[in-house]
């Protein structure tokens, strides 16, 4: 079979650029052209900005277009001709692949600006990047009215709880699962903010505020049956016997060391972390 060669666009740089709306960095053009591809759909009109055209033309050795796109920018022209322009100088794709991402731009122009700002959290919240994923959602709840868009007011809430969960910020997360299921009476953010609860509170305060809500039993097993698979999971780990002595304190109620504990333990594996990055 005949093997092809491709060139790369451009120079590889040995400094990234973060692109913050898609919440990835790059490297080169070739990826840049990537992400500008497979995200058309939710691209904003600040992706691309003066700060990116002088990373092309200083880091990538994309001159020309750097200067394109700076002229471009100055004269307000739409984000759809800018990645239009970078797609065809670049020759990224062909004609054919170039129309269908004009007209997934296009569409994205039909989302309203809190759904895109959404889907920038997302993004920024699956690159693992949980402060920068809560000020985003932060911003869009803070423009957002609730009463307009109810459903999606509430599933930010609960991605500003999942965000909060995966930092080990159990309480805040929990109060964010609680708004969530408040907002729209959803499923998975009642069992989510049970769960939080569950890890944070006493057995006893626990089953109070079940029984005081008159939460569904069967929420609240779903609830018990997430946390048993956590722990199962976690048993298989090198972290498990750490992880299952500290919630054994927390199940027996002793939860000033349940806390140390979690903190002295947690501070550990960011220190081995750090050690085999370095």
């Amino acid at each position: 079979m005949a093997t092809q060669m491709y060139m790369c666009l451009g120079a590889l740089s040995s400094t990234p650029y973060f692109l913050s709306g898609l919440g990835v960095n790059i490297y080169s053009m070739d990826e840049l052209c990537y992400y500008l591809c497979v995200n058309a759909y939710i691209l904003d009109n600040d992706l691309i900005d003066i700060r990116l055209c002088d990373y092309m033309r200083d880091n990538l050795e994309m001159p020309e277009l750097a200067n394109k796109l700076r002229q471009m920018t100055k004269a307000g022209k739409t984000l759809g001709e800018m990645v239009t322009t970078i797609l065809v100088d670049t020759k990224y794709c062909n004609d054919e692949e170039i129309a269908k991402i004009k007209q997934i731009l296009v569409d994205n122009a039909s989302l309203s600006f809190a759904a895109k700002r959404k889907v920038r959290g997302d993004n920024l919240l699956c690159a693992n990047k949980y402060p920068r994923a809560i000020e985003e959602y932060q911003y869009v709840l803070s423009v957002l009215k609730k009463d307009d868009e109810p459903e999606l007011y509430s599933a930010i809430l609960h991605n500003v709880g999942c965000a909060y969960s995966m930092m080990f910020l159990l309480e805040k997360a929990g109060s964010y699962f609680k708004k969530a299921y408040e907002t729209d009476q959803s499923r998975d953010s009642l069992v989510m903010y049970l769960v939080c609860l569950r890890l944070t509170a006493k057995k006893e305060e626990y089953d109070r505020i079940i029984v005081k809500n008159g939460y569904d039993e069967r929420v609240a097993l779903e609830a018990v049956r997430i946390l048993s698979s956590a722990r199962e999971a976690q048993i298989e780990t090198p972290y498990g016997d750490e992880m299952k002595a500290i919630l054994d304190l927390h199940d027996a109620g002793r939860v000033s060391e349940f806390y140390r504990e979690l903190d002295n333990t947690l501070e550990n594996w960011k220190l081995e972390y750090r050690r085999s990055m370095e």
